[in-house]
């Protein structure tokens, strides 16, 4: 799953991969990617919450990608992240039902 999204004028994308939960994981992990920062790549942890997976779901019987809108969030979440600071790697940001 890949997402664009632009701070401050610069383009940036973030590409996601599904992990597995684990027992004790409160949230379902995803490795994120964002490119776009000056020194290359930063590698962390979008963490999404059970009710932003339902959200999606729910948004996508209506005709839109369910994949789609959890990469936008994602997206989301990082720009407010970047509006900050530049970020760091093993980042780790939990994304829940409000980004979306």
């Amino acid at each position: 799953m890949k997402s664009t999204f632009t701070v401050n004028k610069k383009q940036y994308e973030v590409a996601l991969e599904k992990g597995e939960r684990g027992e004790d994981d409160e949230f379902h992990p995803f490795s994120a990617t964002v490119t776009g920062q000056e020194g290359g790549a930063v590698r962390g942890v979008c963490q999404i919450t059970d009710r932003a997976l339902e959200l999606a779901s729910d948004k996508a019987a209506g005709g839109t990608n369910a994949e789609d809108l959890l990469a936008a969030a994602c997206g989301k979440s990082i720009a407010s992240e970047l509006v900050l600071r530049k970020l760091k790697p093993d980042f780790s940001f939990v994304v829940d039902y409000r980004w979306l």
